[in-house]
């Protein structure tokens, strides 16, 4: 977290600053929801999706082929967003009818292995980042402020006892700067967290939240090193740079992606809020 010095370095500096303004822009769209947190998913969901075919077809490559794949997940989130869920799911299966048309034409073109994964990338885009933000059109704002304290609480806890007092690899092949002394901090805190948060704002005992913080957090953990995972497998250290001192912002997100939608699940069956 520090230099040399013992003060603070730039990029915990710019990552700090630029936390801070992510809170109140998430304050201000929760405050006035309806078209505004519309308009918000729709951006996070445009730019997540156009850093995560960054990572394999790089910046300027395959531009209509996003282009189509953020429109596509434009109507996903638009439909849920107005209450026609089972039409956003029809908007999935066009973009799998349109990568199948991709690869077929492109079999006489490149090949055959190479037009698959091209095709398989572009629906991978989809069920990764507008498929898994649909929750967020419809969940109310207690839930979503629950889910967003639990992963912020969650990646803090190991950023500040991971950079501190990590000395055991978590698991390197795939993120080697993460420690399990930062995914066990990230537990206990992730777990405190939703054990307050359930007990002034939930319908069930304390108990059943730290439950719930235990798979929130393991959900959010594994959010998290599935995007390392894609990154090393690009050797990309972050997926962009629109976020100072993060990263992009699938970096922010990753954790979320994963963790929004179980919560969402578990909500059709336990009613804790």
């Amino acid at each position: 977290m520090t230099d040399d010095t013992g003060t603070p370095s730039v990029r915990d500096t710019r990552r700090l600053a630029t936390g801070f303004v992510l809170i109140a822009a998430l304050a201000l769209v929760l405050a006035l929801r309806g078209k505004v947190l519309l308009f918000a998913v729709l951006l996070v969901s445009a730019v997540c999706l156009w850093e995560f075919y960054s990572l394999f077809w790089g910046n300027t490559e395959r531009i209509p082929s996003r282009i189509c794949a953020i429109l596509l997940g434009w109507g996903m989130i638009f439909l849920t967003w107005i209450n026609r869920p089972q039409d956003a799911l029809v908007c999935l299966g066009a973009g799998f009818v349109l990568a199948s048309m991709t690869f077929l034409f492109r079999w006489n073109v490149v090949e055959e292995r190479s037009a698959f994964t091209s095709s398989g990338i572009f629906m991978a885009g989809l069920a990764y980042v507008p498929l898994l933000l649909l929750p967020a059109t419809y969940l109310s704002n207690v839930k979503i402020i629950f889910v967003l304290g639990a992963v912020a609480v969650s990646d803090t806890a190991a950023w500040l006892v991971g950079t501190r007092f990590g000395r055991h690899k978590l698991w390197p092949r795939v993120s080697p700067k993460k420690s399990s002394e930062g995914a066990v901090a990230s537990l206990v805190a992730c777990v405190i967290f939703c054990a307050v948060y359930g007990g002034l704002l939930g319908k069930t005992g304390w108990f059943s939240f730290v439950l719930l913080g235990i798979v929130v957090n393991a959900f959010s953990q594994l959010g998290d090193l599935f995007e390392s995972a894609l990154k090393r497998s690009v050797n990309v250290k972050d997926s962009g740079t629109i976020l100072p001192g993060h990263g992009g912002m699938l970096d922010r997100t990753d954790s979320f992606l994963f963790v929004l939608p179980m919560v969402a699940v578990v909500d059709q069956w336990f009613f804790f809020f």
